[in-house]
């Protein structure tokens, strides 16, 4: 089923017990987001803020969208999919390959009801959407968390949706952290201020679920994520063109910023708490977005994430994203592997194999490193066929009795590193480089049939018993 809008998703959250409306007067001002943090731990349904103070009651603000859910943490994505609720992660990130392969152009309309409203000019203010300051932590009110982001490469014509924090600088301006090696970023930096031009951009709050997930994606460069979207919902999104450029829009989004991004133009932004778990990025100069126009719907709902310590209300759905992107990216270069997945902090790549040849490790780990997905992944973990990639349990079993302390870990120095990882030094952070590592959890291919034997059910009786134990296994009194 491909949902009109966010508020048919809205409405399938609230049929479903997922959706939790809040009627009580809540505080934009660090109580909207201790509540976000708090309902995010206990598993709690999406919150729908209905009352925040200082504003209209319509002007509500949608939280948790995707967070984790009893007993299936991916329960709420599956609903956003369209997919059995109890559908394990694996298999999710065997749907996304299958969808993203099948990618669905958009639709061009005339109308839509993103333009229930305009303003222009004098008109435009930021400050009228309840734009929340999460954390004590974080250095402003943040606007994009839970967003689309649109820019198109002006050679290429390749239209690019991302996703990427802002911050809230006044009532027609935000911060934009963009990191070079990331595709939007990478546009402007490279043929918008390079030439010395200004750089059209669309942010786009409030999203049927695929556009918002298909912005997070992770696919390869010079593809429209706005396919990917459409092969997602399985249905073409509606695309709208914007007020002041020729940047399109989802027809049905709940608000739209247009802006422009002036070259070397940077104002301070940050920190902000991210999905490492931590606040580990300085306030830095960073890009701006002049905002020269704002569409809305009428009673717009503002979509907010609070990425933090995993399982935060996002990133860990990000990974399965990240998950199937990788995945599709591996298969293309020929490499063999079992299964992938990135872990829930999005830092560390725990991929599957058997060892085809001595070093296959390093071939693998280099792939991994030289993806779109993988370019920011610190850490890559290589397990064998037997490690279930998506159980921390067993991941950490391989690492304590696989690696060896010499032979197994590989150093990657001077690798290309974002400012919100905590471990990279002040000098490294201002640079953008630090290091990376790849742990072989798996044991040496010389070894062949020489192999530690593993000891648990599977391997350690003979499979007439292992049959026998099954078939009798509710005559020894056991119900599961």
């Amino acid at each position: 089923m491909a949902y009109a809008d966010l508020r048919e998703y809205m409405h399938q959250l609230e049929a479903q017990g997922q959706l939790t409306r809040i009627q009580a007067q809540v505080d934009w001002n660090l109580e909207l987001g201790a509540i976000m943090r708090r309902a995010n731990d206990l598993r709690q349904p999406a919150l729908l803020f209905e009352n925040i103070k200082g504003y209209s009651p319509d002007y509500p603000v949608l939280a948790n969208l995707t967070g984790a859910t009893k007993p299936n943490p991916y329960g709420r994505l599956c609903i956003a999919l369209d997919l059995p609720v109890d559908t394990p992660p694996l298999k999710i990130i065997d749907e996304l390959v299958q969808r993203f392969s099948a990618p669905i152009k958009p639709v061009r309309v005339k109308t839509g009801p993103c333009k229930e409203n305009i303003f222009h000019g004098d008109d435009v203010d930021l400050l009228k959407f309840p734009v929340p300051h999460l954390r004590e932590l974080d250095g402003g009110r943040y606007m994009g968390t839970w967003h689309t982001d649109i820019n198109r490469d002006p050679d290429s014509g390749w239209v690019n949706w991302g996703m990427y924090r802002h911050m809230l600088i006044d009532r027609q301006t935000l911060a934009w952290m963009a990191n070079p090696g990331q595709h939007g970023p990478g546009i402007y930096y490279q043929k918008y201020e390079a030439r010395g031009e200004k750089m059209p951009i669309a942010v786009v709050i409030g999203t049927d679920p695929a556009c918002a997930l298909a912005s997070i994606s992770l696919v390869t460069p010079y593809i429209n994520e706005v396919e990917i979207a459409g092969g997602l919902r399985k249905k073409p999104v509606e695309l709208i063109q914007c007020e002041t450029s020729d940047l399109e829009v989802p027809a049905t989004a709940e608000i739209v910023l247009e802006g422009e991004v002036l070259p070397d133009d940077r104002q301070p932004e940050g920190p902000f708490g991210e999905y490492t778990g931590y606040c580990s990025s300085d306030r830095s100069p960073r890009n701006v977005i002049h905002i020269k126009c704002i569409t809305h719907r009428n009673q717009p709902v503002l979509t907010v994430s609070s990425p933090g310590k995993p399982l935060d209300d996002s990133t860990y759905v990000y990974a399965l994203f990240g998950s199937a992107a990788l995945s599709m990216e591996l298969k293309k270069l020929g490499l063999p592997f079992k299964s992938i997945c990135l872990s829930s902090s999005m830092m560390a790549v725990i991929v599957s194999t058997s060892e085809t040849y001595p070093g296959y490790v390093h071939t693998l780990s280099s792939a991994i490193w030289g993806t779109k997905t993988g370019v920011y992944r610190p850490v890559i973990v290589v397990v064998g066929e037997d490690v279930d990639v998506t159980n921390m349990d067993e991941v950490m079993w391989a690492l304590t009795t696989r690696v060896h302390p010499v032979r197994d870990i590989h150093v990657k120095k001077r690798a290309p590193s974002h400012a919100i990882f905590p471990f990279i030094s002040p000098e490294e952070r201002k640079n953008l480089t630090g290091a990376a590592v790849c742990y072989d959890a798996t044991f040496p291919f010389e070894w062949k049939e020489n192999k530690p034997k593993v000891v648990d059910f599977q391997h350690a009786w003979p499979e007439e018993i292992q049959r026998l134990v099954m078939k009798r296994w509710s005559e020894y009194g056991f119900k599961g």
